[in-house]
């Protein structure tokens, strides 16, 4: 994979205040920990003292950075990197941090394996389970109480640990009785009224 961000990669520099303030601009140099934007329009005046964030397209995922000023020239300012470049992840519902009984079973082969929520949303969940199950659907098993759900996910990311794995997961297709499951999982967690938004 190409260096990120490379001379040349256009670059959105916000102010982290209440206005948000922003300009656009494009890469002059990266230097190890920190980096200098060339800017589109007029130089600003710069607060040493705040925090920005840089933020640019890599392929087609929305990368930022935090960063602190240090010094500009006519057309290029240079900030010094307060943070590795992450992806921004738009969020469409909140998750809340839930521990229940999961079975994750692999659609595509015979794998059958316990694990424990870590957290759910109206969009989807994590669990902790021993292994990485094949295939990217899975069937998902979730004890609440005195209830229980069988949901079709689609995992969309996985993280090792120490003890096992982190799936993050999506549902696919939900059924009204699976909604109406997760809906009440976290009515429980949340209270009623963050799922009523839902």
């Amino acid at each position: 994979m190409d260096a990120f961000p490379s001379p040349g990669t256009p670059v959105t520099v916000i102010l982290r205040s209440p206005e948000a303030v922003q300009w656009p601009g494009e890469v002059a140099a990266v230097r190890e920990g920190g980096i200098a934007v060339r800017l589109a329009g007029e130089m600003p005046e710069w607060d040493p003292a705040a925090t920005y964030a840089l933020v640019a397209l890599h392929g087609n995922v929305r990368m930022t950075q935090l960063a602190a000023y240090i010094g500009h020239s006519q057309r290029a300012v240079a900030f010094r990197s307060l943070g590795p470049w992450e992806p921004v992840y738009r969020r469409k519902y909140p998750r809340y941090r839930a521990d229940y009984r999961v079975e994750v079973r692999s659609v595509l082969g015979n794998s059958r394996q316990d694990g424990r929520m870590v957290d759910i949303s109206m969009g989807g969940m994590a669990v902790r389970v021993g292994s990485r199950p094949g295939g990217r659907q899975v069937q998902v098993r979730v004890w609440a109480g005195a209830f229980s759900s069988e949901l079709l996910c689609m995992v969309v990311g996985s993280e090792e640990e120490e003890a096992g794995v982190l799936l993050r997961l999506q549902y696919v297709e939900l059924l009204p009785a699976q909604r109406a499951f997760v809906r009440q999982v976290i009515e429980e967690l949340a209270g009623p009224e963050a799922a009523a938004a839902s």
